[in-house]
């Protein structure tokens, strides 16, 4: 495998380097007034994934492909008024599939009621925690850590809800508290009533900066920071009567709590951290009832940062946890316009002390501008 990993990544490694040089990335950014303005900006992620036992015959499996492929439109109207919106295409080419769906990721517009307090209204993220509130462009890993984010299946897509929220600051605390449409009440096959009264789903999260408040609308996991970074937080996702299971109707429920830092010793030295713990109760006999933790360390040297993230979810159902651990490195070129992460995924699901090890590849290639 290591020889086939290393002329498999060759090809992007050229790719990156005759590249690098390009100068610094310029928004594609249309000043229309005095206030208002358009932005237009393309994500792009080629993926090259290795994977142990991926063939037929159980040999290396390889797949090339677009992890994301995004169009971003955003901008304002007026100094309060403002608006975004994405679309994606994910894992475009995976698998050889070219079918997959094209879809608005998110959607919404804000007004900013008073200075750094904004109301969102439209198709959201949930706001949970600090980590599903990272840009995708921003990750100081290849990919999230979706393993550990189990909100309520069939509820919005991609982590994302219709509905309104309230974002903004109180001095160094920041929040944001969503109502959304979480699980429609209807009745099932069987004749149970999910969520009889249809409420609403409510979430929201607070957190703590103690140094540099963070005031990005998609967190970033690392900063290239002049300024050090050090924020806690928590949150909760809550609706009644939203999951049916073997042993009857029950509540969702979502707690988070978190803590990021960016330490910045000069500008080309920098360690980054996060962790999160998670709890979710989904009904007892629901694979997605248990807690997960994630935690991610790097440290950068210039444009050279090796990283490493490690994964863990325990459920509430025996025989239905999962282990992961990512060792890479990434090459900042252009810090977050263009750039190379590698990874080498190491996994275990179900009976973690039986479970054979999943081995997994990935070096991904990033364009944004």
């Amino acid at each position: 495998m290591p020889h086939t990993s290393s002329r498999l990544l060759l090809p992007w490694l050229v790719l990156a380097v005759a590249l690098s040089p390009v100068g610094a990335a310029v928004a594609g950014k249309i000043t229309l007034t005095d206030e208002a303005y358009l932005n237009v900006n393309l994500l792009m992620q080629p993926q090259v994934q290795l994977v142990k036992d991926g063939a037929p015959v159980g040999h290396v499996g390889t797949d090339f492909f677009l992890r994301r492929v995004r169009l971003l439109v955003f901008g304002a109207v007026t100094k309060r008024l403002s608006f975004f919106m994405e679309t994606d295409q994910p894992n475009f080419g995976k698998d050889g599939r070219y079918d997959v769906d094209f879809f608005v990721q998110d959607a919404f517009v804000s007004y900013e009621l008073l200075d750094k307090v904004w109301v969102d209204a439209g198709f959201l993220i949930a706001p949970l925690s600090r980590h599903n509130l990272q840009g995708a462009i921003a990750l100081d890993t290849v990919d999230f850590h979706s393993n550990v984010i189990r909100f309520t299946p069939g509820v919005g897509k991609v982590w994302r809800d219709m509905g309104v929220q309230l974002r903004g600051f109180a001095g160094p605390v920041g929040f944001r508290a969503a109502i959304l449409n979480g699980v429609r009440g209807s009745v099932q096959p069987d004749g149970r009533v999910i969520n009889p009264d249809d409420w609403p789903r409510g979430v929201a999260m607070a957190r703590m900066n103690f140094l540099t408040r963070e005031e990005d609308l998609f967190f970033q996991g690392i900063y290239f920071a002049e300024q050090p970074h050090l924020s806690v937080g928590a949150g909760v996702d809550y609706q009644p009567d939203a999951i049916a299971t073997a042993s009857g109707v029950h509540d969702s429920l979502a707690l988070s709590a978190d803590v990021f830092a960016d330490v910045p010793f000069s500008a080309t030295l920098e360690l980054v951290f996060q962790a999160a713990v998670y709890h979710y109760r989904q009904g007892f006999d629901n694979p997605n009832s248990g807690t997960g933790f994630l935690a991610e360390l790097g440290f950068r040297i210039g444009v050279v940062e090796p990283v490493v993230s490690a994964t863990y979810f325990r459920s509430r159902v025996d025989a239905q946890d999962a282990l992961a651990l990512r060792p890479g490195i990434n090459l900042w070129f252009k810090k977050h316009t263009f750039n190379l992460k590698t990874e080498v995924a190491l996994s275990r699901t179900g009976d973690i002390s039986e479970a054979e090890t999943g081995i997994a590849g990935t070096a991904q290639l990033q364009f944004f501008y």
